[in-house]
């Protein structure tokens, strides 16, 4: 009986060296499944690479993030996933819109166009440099700039949600805008201010949220009570692995309750059915969360800080709310950022993107380790065998 009670104890100590492997092998059959990524004592600090056609990759441990050297558009997923195998997102900004609030709900819809411009339209400049402190890396940030009006036409390539297809490309050829993009080593305090004191506060997220600043300058306003709208697209862009393209779902504050949206809706085809995103009044930071439907863990998001400011001429600032509104267009999630009436002035604002550090997938288990853990054990279980046998 004592040798049947140490044999059974000798398959319970394989099994349990056997488990780690078990575990792994169904992380590995099952990748949207995710797992906490532990969290480094001392965080690396991010990495610039760009390639010779101009694209713009940053690496942290956490985010890598890829920014199109022809239009504002970043792509952006997990480090550990190479090259976005399980989740891979991006943010495009495409046009720019005029529109007079027909409705007062202050969002746009886009039955209330006066004027619209794709910005794959301009000429773009990518700039991007790194701030050390003390020989260490602790920011690396990116800036797109408009120019004029492209001489070969439209960018190719880019997905468009057009509005009536109404074009003010040449009308909006001499505003300014500019997308100055920061990813930090450590947290980020920010705030959004006005003459008149602090009116926001935000946390940026180190190596893992890409903060951005937005400035629009000399827009050419046709009413003194229009509105001016950045059209942006968040879709995802599961190109790389055998998974379905539209695994996630957006998470959207609408009516005072969270609504679950899929990417390839579409609700375009008439006017006007863009729905006003409803602020959380607990934060000025609103967000869509980019959610795994089957896990239902969010992973990635888009975010906003619902205070924007405007400088006016004479260098006086005001800050002013930031509403937003949203339609699925079928090749992703359109969101427009509508601001109020700021002319002769100019105004900047505070998105970001990012992901959650602890959604980060498990990478699988490299086949030199997985050959190492069976052998173990096997090994185990064999000789456990051998010593039963000998007993009898």
């Amino acid at each position: 009986m004592k040798d049947r009670w140490k044999f059974a104890l000798g398959i319970f100590f394989a099994v349990l060296m056997l488990q780690p492997l078990i575990a792994v092998d169904v992380a590995a059959q099952n990748p949207t499944k995710p797992t906490t990524m532990p969290t480094m004592p001392t965080p690396t600090p991010p990495t610039r690479v760009q390639r010779p056609d101009g694209t713009i990759f940053i690496r942290t441990d956490i985010i890598t993030i890829m920014a199109n050297s022809e239009v504002p558009m970043f792509h952006f997923w997990f480090t550990n996933d190479d090259n976005g195998s399980i989740a891979k997102f991006t943010l495009a900004y495409l046009a720019l819109v005029e529109f007079e609030d027909a409705n007062g709900d202050n969002a746009f819809q886009s039955n209330e166009t006066l004027y619209y411009a794709p910005l794959a339209a301009y000429d773009w400049t990518l700039l991007s440099g790194t701030v050390e402190t003390d020989g260490t890396t602790t920011e690396v940030w990116l800036k797109y700039v408009k120019g004029g009006v492209r001489a070969s036409g439209m960018v190719p390539g880019i997905p468009e949600v057009d509005v009536h297809k109404t074009s003010a490309v040449h009308r909006f050829s001499d505003v300014t805008l500019q997308i100055w993009a920061h990813i930090y080593l450590t947290d980020y305090q920010g705030n959004v201010s006005d003459d008149s004191g602090v009116k926001a506060t935000y946390l940026v997220q180190g190596n893992s949220e890409l903060k951005m600043d937005i400035e629009i300058g000399n827009f050419p306003f046709s009413t003194n009570t229009s509105s001016v709208a950045l059209q942006t697209l968040l879709r995802e862009n599961d190109n790389t692995g055998p998974q379905n393209v539209y695994r996630h779902r957006y998470n959207i504050r609408e009516r005072n309750r969270d609504v679950v949206g899929r990417s390839d809706m579409d609700w375009n085809n008439m006017p006007g059915n863009e729905t006003r995103f409803e602020e959380r009044t607990s934060t000025a930071v609103q967000k869509i969360d980019l959610v795994d439907e089957t896990s239902a863990t969010p992973q990635g998001f888009y975010s906003w800080v619902d205070q924007a400011t405007i400088t006016w001429p004479g260098g006086s600032t005001e800050a002013v709310n930031v509403t937003a509104s949203y339609i699925p267009a079928g090749v992703g999630l359109a969101v427009y950022l509508a601001y109020p009436n700021f002319d002769g002035g100019s105004l900047l604002h505070d998105p970001s993107i990012g992901v959650y550090e602890d959604a980060a997938p498990s990478p699988p288990l490299t086949l030199p380790d997985s050959a190492l853990m069976i052998g173990i054990g096997l090994v185990a279980v064999i000789a456990i065998a051998a010593i039963w046998r000998k007993r009898r």
